[in-house]
């Protein structure tokens, strides 16, 4: 697989109200050479298995076990 294009980064924290519908707006784009680089940020919530369910390969998800902020 290649490099994709364009990276797109969400930051997660506690999100599991929106997060899919965030997630799939990103993916529905008519542009599809793009990864989606997922950091939850020690989400106390179900943000983290809702990102878990996607099985789209462009979907990256880096899982913090310390809340360190968007930065």
């Amino acid at each position: 697989m290649s490099t994709p294009k364009v990276s797109v980064i969400m930051p997660v924290f506690n999100s599991a109200l929106y997060i899919k519908e965030a997630v799939d707006s990103i993916l529905n784009q008519s542009f599809r050479d793009f990864e989606l680089i997922c950091i939850n940020d020690c989400s106390k919530d179900e943000s983290l298995s809702i990102l878990q369910s996607y099985s789209d390969t462009r979907i990256v998800i880096i899982d913090l076990e310390v809340n360190k902020g968007v930065a």
